[in-house]
């Protein structure tokens, strides 16, 4: 992710410091010394001229800036830096105040606003990394105590503490629930737990990766195993061949099909074809382990059963065409036929290659878990995620264009952590159209499974989108 910063004084020094090295960071500053102080601490791209110039900020590159920082001198130029970024559509807005007086212009502007001066570095710092919390030094600076957030995919969540051991700082604390929980070496770190680490500053870097780092976990919070259902040739050209893509391009590490029992069909002939058919889906065909499994009775039935009863992450299910009888292409039915399992269910079109997950940026708790799910599998499989958000027509009146882009800001600093490239795509109008509109071939939708059972005649925005859309579609449910 791209940062611009303006001015190369202290706090500026501090912040390029400490910030992960997801960030590819320009500095403009207007004294080529400052700017050498500057290189001879990170290796930064650096920019000779006055900041609050849209020239300048264009050879800096705003247009691909993720973030500005404005931390110059005096505060005529931060405002005119926060204006410039602001009208630009920077995801990411922060400004330090020299004259507390003037705080409120920036926030006028709708800009992040750090006061008072010493605190600018600290406040920049947690405003760009938001998995660290807060931040604070002491014993004359060579000691620090950083507070963070374990996330799902954070290196050490549902690790005990014995199990990541290390001389170069302590857990001090943990806030859990509520409640203080004082560690010790059996202590699990949980997610949304509230982590507080002292150590030497100096190792504030090695800290940081062990804490606010990212691995990708999908299905795994779920289960280890894809579940997937073999009825006929279609079946086997379609849902198998993408089940098996998606274990090999997950977690997961087993695909179950779950097929007739040969034995229990009367006609011969059929009987012979279906087996030819089995004998076409083997672990060296597909390139993962197979486990075949012949059952008498509902397919999808037995399909459920086994999520229930294993360690199952993902159930995959044919999408059926959408028709003017079935303009949901029976998706409700479907959804609501594997809901007891609460499992996520990939409803597939064949594409059995993801070129893009198409992640839509919600700030919900199923928002969180869906976009989280789109990183993780973009991140093993090597698509790109397109993060979109649809904020309302301006004839509706309320304008949530800013929460919108806060909702893509967030899923691409998520991204980030896992080294992920997240494209953001943020309009005005229909959420239904906009999403089915980028649901193409090849493309993987990623949302949030409904909580509830869902209705014929309303199914929502995500059903409406999965039928008309051209690619296939991962429901995702929050995990218990």
């Amino acid at each position: 992710m791209k940062a611009v910063v303006v001015g190369a004084g202290a706090s500026a020094r501090e912040l390029i410091r400490r910030l992960g090295d997801s960030w590819s960071i320009v500095v403009v500053d207007p004294d080529e010394a400052r700017l050498d102080v500057i290189r001879s601490i990170r290796d930064v791209e650096t920019v000779h001229g006055d900041g609050s110039s849209a020239v300048v900020l264009k050879r800096a590159g705003l247009s691909n800036a993720v973030a500005v920082v404005a931390s110059a001198g005096t505060d005529d130029i931060n405002l005119e830096v926060a204006k410039l970024a602001m009208e630009a559509g920077v995801e990411e807005v922060i400004a330090l105040v020299r004259v507390p007086d003037r705080a409120e212009e920036y926030r006028a502007l709708g800009v992040e606003v750090i006061l008072p001066a010493q605190l600018a570095a600290r406040g920049m710092e947690i405003a760009m990394e938001p998995r660290k919390l807060t931040s604070t030094t002491f014993a004359d600076g060579r000691a620090e105590a950083i507070e963070f957030e374990i996330t799902p995919d954070s290196p050490v969540q549902g690790r005990a503490l014995k199990e990541i051991p290390s001389e170069l700082w302590v857990v001090a604390a943990i806030l859990r629930d509520g409640g203080l929980v004082v560690p010790h070496g059996n202590t699990r770190l949980l997610t949304g737990d509230r982590v507080t680490v002292v150590g030497s500053a100096s190792d504030f870097a090695q800290v940081v990766r062990t804490f606010a780092g990212g691995v990708s976990r999908f299905p795994l919070n779920f289960g280890r195993k894809v579940v997937v259902a073999l009825r006929n040739d279609d079946d086997r050209r379609t849902a198998i061949d993408e089940a098996a893509y998606f274990v090999r391009n997950s977690n997961a590490a087993e695909l179950i099909v779950i097929h007739r029992d040969v034995e229990g069909i009367k006609n011969r002939a059929e009987a012979d074809a279906y087996q030819l058919l089995l004998d076409t889906v083997t672990s060296e065909v597909l390139g993962v382990e197979v486990d075949l499994r012949g059952v008498e009775g509902d397919l999808f039935r037995a399909s459920a059963d086994v999520a229930r009863d294993e360690s199952v992450g993902v159930i995959v299910v044919p999408l059926p065409k959408r028709t003017t009888l079935r303009p949901f292409a029976r998706i409700p039915s479907i959804l609501n036929s594997f809901t007891d399992a609460r499992v996520p269910l990939l409803l597939t079109r064949g594409d059995a290659r993801f070129t893009a997950i198409i992640a839509p940026a919600r700030r919900t708790v199923s928002g969180d878990v869906a976009g989280r799910a789109a990183i993780d599998i973009a991140k093993r499989s090597g698509a790109r995620v397109v993060g979109v958000a649809v904020a309302n027509p301006v004839f509706m009146g309320a304008d949530n264009l800013m929460e919108k882009r806060s909702a893509t800001a967030w899923l691409r600093r998520e991204a980030a952590v896992q080294e992920v490239d997240v494209e953001r795509h943020v309009v005005r109008g229909n959420p239904v159209k906009v999403l089915s509109d980028v649901t193409a071939n090849n493309t993987l939708l990623v949302v949030s499974m409904p909580s509830l059972p869902v209705g014929r005649f309303n199914p929502g925005t995500a059903v409406w989108a999965a039928s008309r859309g051209e690619g296939s579609v991962l429901f995702v449910p929050v995990a218990d």
